[in-house]
């Protein structure tokens, strides 16, 4: 196991080596704590606008815990069918792999099974996940109940179709989101309209409000505006001021290049990352293994830090390259200004998408 991976490990998942017990529906939802049950129930009100339901749930948390069970159980056919629309795309495959491998012992990432999806399964109790450190393996549990609902609802055309709708919706948003790091709904769904494809502006607030639950984003009151922000904006100050000294114009690119942005398309094109990985490949034997790790956590890292404050990029670049990757102290500085000359042909937030 590479050092990524247990760091990945420790970060995310509960150690605990006991046996599963094999729990019947109305076992599984009594082990819950109310807060967990609440948030399992309320999902699908917000993901369906079922507000025909909402008035049950409005105070749910108030509720005695049986009548938060008893309503789970009477709705459980709806909820984890909405949990299916607002996951991503490529982790329906995955949650078949959890299902077919329930209750037996999963080699950690194989099936390949990301870490998102498993953060999802338990904060939303939609399975009990354990991971034993002694063997790496994870094991699965969920009733046999949400099993085959999930499974009819891996059949249900319409609900797929869904799901890659909101999906594709979701992806261009955070796409143009990531490249000027903030922007106002209003504008979002201007650039909709004009680079991306027509869409209704109550349907797009639906789909992001919805998927955000799964993909997380963070949001706030600005006047009259909502501003949509990139997750290194977790301070809502800090976030309204950075859009206060934005650069006034946007730069507008084509729906394909937002999402080569967004993404490691963008910056894999640029002749200072192949100088980058090519300075690592040739100094550094098996390092080319590790190639998705050190995009997302070397180079993504730090170009989302540096778009708020290039001194905390630089500490995070020395000490991440040398933990995670055991880079000698004498490349670091080598690398920090190879990373640097990425950076700078990089769309910048502060003056919204251009470089």
């Amino acid at each position: 196991m590479n050092d990524v991976e247990k760091l990945i490990k420790d970060t995310f998942l509960n150690t605990n080596n006991k046996k599963i017990k094999t729990e019947s529906l109305t076992e599984y939802l009594t082990s819950l704590e109310k807060k967990e049950l609440t948030l399992f129930a309320i999902t699908q009100i917000f993901v369906d606008a079922d507000y025909y339901n909402l008035y049950k749930v409005k105070n749910l948390s108030n509720r005695p815990k049986k009548y938060i069970i008893d309503y789970i159980s009477n709705n459980l056919d709806k909820i984890l069918e909405s949990y299916i629309k607002i996951i991503m795309t490529s982790e329906i495959n995955q949650l078949k792999l959890v299902i077919k491998n329930i209750n037996k012992e999963v080699k950690f990432g194989h099936p390949p099974i990301s870490i998102h999806l498993i953060d999802i399964l338990k904060k939303f109790s939609l399975a009990k996940v354990y991971y034993d450190k002694k063997a790496d393996s994870l094991r699965f549990f969920m009733p046999k109940e949400y099993i085959k609902i999930f499974n009819n609802s891996f059949n249900n055309k319409k609900l797929l179709e869904e799901n890659k709708y909101n999906n594709n919706v979701y992806s261009y948003a955070e796409s143009v989101i990531n490249t000027y790091g903030i922007v106002t709904f209003d504008k979002l769904h201007e650039l909709f309209e004009r680079q991306m494809f027509k869409i209704d502006k109550n349907k797009l607030q639906h789909v992001i409000a919805s998927m955000s639950l799964c993909q997380e984003m963070y949001t706030y009151q600005y006047d009259d505006e909502i501003l949509l922000c990139n997750l290194e904006f977790y301070d809502e100050d800090k976030a309204i001021d950075f859009y206060e000294n934005q650069k006034k114009d946007y730069k507008k690119y084509s729906k394909e290049d937002y999402k080569k942005i967004s993404s490691c398309q963008y910056v894999e094109g640029l002749k200072s990352y192949k100088k980058f990985i090519n300075y690592l490949c040739t100094n550094y034997e098996g390092i080319a293994e590790d190639i998705n790790y050190i995009n997302e956590f070397i180079i993504d890292d730090y170009i989302s830090f540096a778009q708020i404050s290039l001194t905390d990029a630089d500490y995070a670049f020395r000490n991440n390259i040398v933990r995670m990757f055991e880079v000698d102290n004498d490349d670091v500085e080598i690398l920090l200004k190879l990373m640097k000359d990425i950076f700078n042909e990089y769309p910048k937030w502060i003056k919204r998408g251009h470089v």
